[in-house]
């Protein structure tokens, strides 16, 4: 009978290991599966923010910046400028302000997927006037 309680509590004990070891290895697997998922959205906003810097040092160098954006393949849709990246999709918006020196041209692109904006880079321009 002593032999028996002995069996028993050694199979209990193992039972307690495995589902310890079941356990850790379902926590373990969920930390990896999010911090993969983190990473891939880490890489997609790195890609788009390269897209979006593409974009943004386009507009400032060039003269003229509609010009620039249709080369580029951009969209105008409404008082937009648009072009689906390969993550997300890149908005461009153009205001101007003008002074008696020139005109302050400024443009506002954006990276949006959805509803959502991941970031926005302001570009500013001065243009003089000619004599």
């Amino acid at each position: 009978m002593r032999s028996g309680s002995r069996s028993n509590a050694l199979l209990v004990e193992l039972l307690i290991v495995v589902m310890f070891f079941m356990l850790s290895s379902t926590v373990l697997l969920e930390l990896y599966a999010t911090s993969r998922n983190q990473s891939v959205r880490a890489g997609a906003l790195m890609v788009a923010l390269n897209e979006a810097q593409n974009v943004a040092d386009r507009l400032y160098t060039s003269d003229d910046a509609e010009a620039a954006l249709a080369e580029m393949g951009f969209e105008k849709q409404g008082g937009e400028w648009m072009k689906n990246g390969e993550i997300c999709e890149i908005r461009v918006s153009a205001s101007s302000e003008a002074t008696d020196g020139g005109t302050l041209l400024r443009h506002e692109v954006r990276a949006v997927q959805g509803d959502e904006t991941y970031f926005t880079l302001p570009v500013a321009k001065y243009q003089e006037v000619q004599p």
